[in-house]
């Protein structure tokens, strides 16, 4: 790497600082710190580290949520490199792998500045000088956690080779939320987490002490739920394996709702994604909308959308299979997901590895999207399309505006706002809709009446609980099977 051709920027912020990391990075880091946290609440409980001063010093209950930011910070040191070279890569070159690992040097003097900007702003009267004095536990800790969360017990880890009590013991809780990630996130296997922790223990004495062991065991069921937190399986399971039998204990899912004609033949199916463990530590159910702001967060909207794109695809191939009719499954997706650029690669691989009629699938776009988007959003939106997918613009209230966007793109289904007024004016303006053939939808129907009105001003297809509850996929394909049988008879 020529180090000529870039140059280090300075930064002014811990926030501008964490967004010059890649996105896969923050990403990890944000892991990384659940992890940290988690291991330090157990480590709190175990005493770690207290036969030394610094353990004595910093495992304790008043730094719980100082230890996140440790694990949020510890790759911050990379943000002074160029994107290619903050993720590891097997064929760098000697000199190559030397500049990466100096991101944990890196990482500490930038902490060690960012700190002294910190005080500064607290005190414009202090004069400039050498590193802040360290006496500060908590700015200290996040140093270390930068500088030494590589560093191995046995002496093979990096920048300086410490072995044993001679690595922080945060920097040490550190290293082992980093690793727990790394391996959970890149076993393929039934159960990525159980094997990770497997292989952890297995490194007791060379890459981690044996009373760190003793925490990562004790902490086994806080590590868990973390990992369901985040969803990791979603990036370790083999696509190219139909998702037919579902497993218990992921953390999300597709439930299915019937979408009805005026006269309630099934249509098509809602799927509806359910989360758990996601928002809080609450054990309900959450939505999608209710997830929203923790998958932006922590930048996994594309991720999961692909997983919930799979299991609904894995549906519309038992559909399929089963010679059942059927329009589709409409998929909600979130803008986010939009906004991230054309994903059409990883959806070709989707229908090679599940064949289906691609139509079929059917994915929302929320109409503020549609009513804002630029030339980035609309080329991906526009690309889906002419790539045989549906996009069913959703949520929508009917204005001369939304018609026009959707006419220009191409979108050919619209799905009306469920809080919508049974009035004249609205009315008509559904009937401009109709009128232009695009095929309307309506949700949130509860009631024989609203159907009626709905039907009268055009829309032809409706959901909601008048036509029965969400159900599991199994249950969706034995009642498809049941109505096809009395048909037929």
């Amino acid at each position: 790497m020529d180090q000529q051709t870039w140059k280090r920027k300075e930064y002014e912020s811990w926030d501008e600082a964490f967004r010059g990391l890649t996105p896969e990075v923050r990403k990890q880091s944000v892991r990384v710190a659940a992890y940290t946290q988690a291991l330090f609440v157990q480590a709190c409980a175990d005493s770690f580290c207290h036969d030394t001063p610094e353990g004595r010093e910093q495992i304790t209950g008043e730094y719980t949520d100082l230890a996140y930011k440790c694990g949020m910070y510890h790759q911050l040191g990379k943000a002074l490199v160029p994107p290619e070279y903050q993720i590891l890569q097997k064929d760098f070159t000697e000199e190559e792998l030397a500049v990466y690992r100096k991101y944990t040097t890196d990482g500490r003097q930038l902490v060690a500045s960012l700190q002294e900007m910190t005080l500064k702003r607290r005190d414009r009267n202090r004069p400039e000088g050498a590193e802040l004095e360290t006496e500060n536990i908590p700015w200290l800790m996040i140093r270390e956690s930068c500088q030494q969360h590589m560093e191995r017990w046995d002496g093979t880890g990096y920048p300086d080779g410490r072995k044993g009590n001679e690595i922080s013991p945060i920097a040490q809780i550190v290293g082992l939320a980093k690793e727990l990630d790394r391996l959970s996130a890149e076993t393929k296997s039934e159960d990525p987490f159980s094997e990770a922790y497997d292989r952890l223990r297995q490194q007791e004495n060379t890459a981690f002490g044996p009373e760190l062991i003793r925490v990562l065991n004790n902490a086994r069921d806080r590590c868990r739920g973390v990992y369901n937190k985040f969803i990791h399986y979603t990036l370790t399971v083999p696509k190219t394996i139909p998702l037919v039998v579902k497993r218990k204990d992921r953390p999300m899912g597709l439930r299915y709702r019937p979408v009805v004609d005026a006269e309630g033949r099934v249509l098509a199916y809602d799927a509806e994604p359910w989360f758990s463990g996601l928002v809080q530590d609450s054990e309900a159910l959450q939505t999608l909308a209710e997830t929203e702001e923790a998958l932006r967060r922590t930048e996994m909207t594309a991720d999961v959308t692909m997983y919930l794109m799979y299991e609904a695809a894995d549906a519309l191939l038992r559909i399929q299979n089963c010679t059942l009719h059927l329009n589709g499954v409409i998929l909600p997706v979130l803008g986010d997901f939009y906004r991230q650029g054309s994903r059409m690669k990883a959806l070709e691989q989707l229908f090679d590895d599940q064949p289906i009629e691609r139509g079929k699938l059917m994915l929302t776009v929320p109409e503020e999207l549609i009513l804002t988007a630029g030339k980035s959003v609309t080329e991906t939106l526009v690309r889906y399309l002419r790539n045989g997918l549906t996009l069913v613009a959703e949520d929508c209230h009917p204005t001369d505006k939304l018609l026009a966007k959707v006419k220009e793109l191409g979108i050919s289904m619209v799905r009306l706002a469920g809080d919508l007024p049974t009035e004249q004016m609205q009315h008509d303006r559904i009937r401009c809709f109709a009128a232009e053939g695009i095929t309307l939808l309506a949700k949130g129907v509860n009631s024989t009446e609203q159907t009626a009105w709905l039907s009268a001003a055009g829309v032809t297809m409706f959901s909601g609980n008048i036509n029965g509850i969400a159900v599991e996929e199994d249950e969706m394909i034995r009642d498809s099977l049941l109505r096809e049988r009395v048909q037929v008879s």
